[in-house]
């Protein structure tokens, strides 16, 4: 029974260069077409247990790959565009970019009242006007 299919196995291949063609040809064999791990290993003269190690290194790559966050969504009503530049023009590329659409600023933070939330004053400088000299 297959576990990736042709196209999956083409994204992880890239990662396996560490994994001899035979081994990896062996562990296709298993995870694309479906062999058994008998016939997936004969032809290269692999045991089972060396076949079903060789799918779990390549199994724990395709696990990495997914675990690769997609990109954020752009804010709401902007188009993502991604463009390559020279290495010499990226910080001006960078000012005409944020020349022609500026991110939104952080608003301030507002300023805290003497007063809390509940209504009651502050106690420090509530006890200050409650005393009074003695006479």
């Amino acid at each position: 029974m297959p576990t990736l299919t042709d196209p999956e196995w083409r994204r992880v291949a890239p990662l396996l260069k560490n994994i001899d063609v035979n081994r990896q040809q062996a562990a296709y064999n298993r995870l694309v077409l479906g062999m058994t791990l008998v016939q997936s290993g004969e032809s290269f003269g692999y045991s089972k247990q060396d076949v079903n190690i060789i799918c779990k290194a390549v199994m724990k790559w395709w696990d990495k790959l997914n675990s690769i966050p997609d990109k954020p969504l752009p804010p709401r009503g902007w188009v993502a565009v991604e463009f390559f530049v020279p290495r010499a023009q990226v910080d001006e590329v960078r000012r005409v970019v944020e020349a022609l659409c500026p991110q939104p600023k952080a608003a301030p933070a507002k300023k805290s009242k003497s007063r809390s939330a509940s209504g009651t004053s502050n106690p420090k400088t509530s006890s200050r006007s409650r005393t009074r000299p003695k006479a």
